[in-house]
């Protein structure tokens, strides 16, 4: 993990992933932004995802998955999960609480080419659908008014224009 846990909205990630380190080899760290964070995530194969409560996602989760690691994440609900494309063990890791992380990990490192497959597939999600060009394309097609056409209407013989959008 890399990240805060001091500030107390943090309070359960601490929670976390202290029990997480009691019976895991978790490594838990900060770095400075950039260069220094960007190389720490290039190192590690695994990334664990703390973000409990939140309702959504960290960009640390997808930093991470850009980098080529392995996401195990709090799962954030559904939705989230839906609208995001994340899909648990395809993907991503998703966990509700620190035994259900565990026996999936104790699953992962009985099949390490799983490890590696989702991994793989999490970056393919991010270049696809998170990459600086897909996502410039989304805000566009969103800001992009629509065509407008032309209405008259007559109000006590007086034309009025106004546009319309369908």
């Amino acid at each position: 993990f890399i990240g805060s846990t001091s500030n107390s909205a943090y309070c359960r990630r601490r929670e976390l992933l202290e029990s997480l380190t009691e019976h895991e080899n978790l490594f838990v760290t900060r770095t400075n932004s950039g260069v220094e964070y960007c190389d720490a995530l290039n190192r590690i194969k695994i990334f664990v995802g703390a973000d409990v409560g939140f309702g959504e996602y960290m960009i640390k989760n997808f930093e991470a998955m850009a980098c080529g690691c392995l996401l195990l994440a709090w799962d954030q609900g559904g939705k989230e999960n839906t609208a995001l494309g994340f899909e648990d063990m395809q993907n991503v890791v998703l966990f509700n609480d620190a035994e259900g992380l565990r026996k999936k990990l104790a699953l992962l490192r009985e099949k390490p080419q799983l490890i590696r497959e989702i991994a793989e597939a999490g970056q393919k999600l991010i270049e696809q659908r998170y990459s600086w060009d897909s996502l410039g394309e989304e805000v566009a097609k969103c800001v992009k008014l629509p065509l407008r056409r032309k209405v008259v209407k007559e109000f006590f013989g007086i034309k009025r224009y106004s546009s319309s959008i369908d």
